[in-house]
């Protein structure tokens, strides 16, 4: 279905997020779990709307509410009320956003993470050993470490995709909060919106993701400035990168030496889950 090898930044599949249009419903959010066959994670009262508070193994989307203070004029009637510092919550509906030279997919030691024609980056989870190179490359700190041991995170809804659909959470959306299309197109969607004064995330990104990414976000300056920052990292850059990566910075012998480190957390890791198979199937 799908192998380690990306598109460019011009190939492949891609949707535009119109934040000024999410009412914060989440029927997104449901739809995610519905048609993945997620179990929704227990919920429980916190300081904020978003619920759960963040990604999870079972949470492959999930809405976030930023509040964020901006000027606003209210109009009743003939009298006019300025409030300089209204209190307004922005949802952002959040998911792995698929970059175009993926992080996690170059740091997986066993090449668990593929990448599809469509340019959905997906683990396979029967391949993942659960080392959490993923998690430490990835800027958004997107995938998940499920019970099992093994990661997950949004498959792009890749089956859907496959079969002329879009994916579950851009088909439920009431509002047309997304628009799902080529990347190129979406390239072009992105900078019409840029040039009638909104702000866009995505497009203009570190090479370390490959310069863009295939959920693009926009949203008006005046709240973008605010949500943007609270919601992505300011260069979109890991903690940790790929072994290429790694080559580029220690040489030749430095590179040996990381790729050997990952080998042996693989097999050690790999290891551990075939000893817990082993007891499991004795006991």
């Amino acid at each position: 279905m799908a192998k380690t090898s990306f598109l460019g930044a011009d190939g492949g599949m891609a949707v535009i997020v119109n934040l000024d249009n999410c009412i914060g419903c989440r029927a997104c959010q449901i739809a995610c779990q519905e048609w993945n066959g997620r179990t929704p994670p227990q919920t429980s009262f916190s300081p904020t709307f978003t619920n759960p508070p963040r990604l999870m193994p079972n949470a492959w989307k999930v809405v976030m509410f930023h509040e964020i203070t901006r000027e606003k004029i209210l109009r009743v009637e003939e009298a006019t009320v300025k409030i300089s510092d209204a209190v307004e919550l922005v949802p952002l509906p959040f998911n792995c956003l698929h970059c175009t030279d993926a992080p996690c997919a170059r740091s997986c030691p066993v090449r668990a993470i593929k990448v599809t024609p469509e340019g959905a980056v997906v683990i396979a989870t029967e391949e993942c050993i659960g080392c959490g190179s993923c998690f430490a490359a990835c800027p958004f700190k997107v995938p998940q470490k499920g019970p099992d041991g093994k990661y997950y995170k949004c498959t792009f809804c890749v089956d859907r995709i496959q079969n002329s659909k879009a994916p579950a959470c851009v088909e439920v959306c009431p509002n047309r909060v997304f628009t799902f299309t080529s990347m190129e197109d979406a390239v072009r969607i992105a900078e019409s919106m840029k040039a009638e004064g909104k702000e866009i995330y995505g497009l203009d990104l570190s090479g370390y993701v490959g310069g863009r990414v295939r959920w693009i976000f926009a949203l008006s300056k005046d709240k973008a400035a605010q949500v943007f920052k609270k919601q992505f990292p300011e260069e979109a850059v890991g903690t940790m990168g790929s072994f290429g990566d790694l080559a580029k910075m220690l040489g030749v012998p430095g590179l040996v030496l990381a790729s050997a480190a990952g080998i042996i957390l693989g097999v050690l890791a790999w290891r551990k889950e075939r000893m817990k198979k082993t007891e499991s199937q004795e006991a």
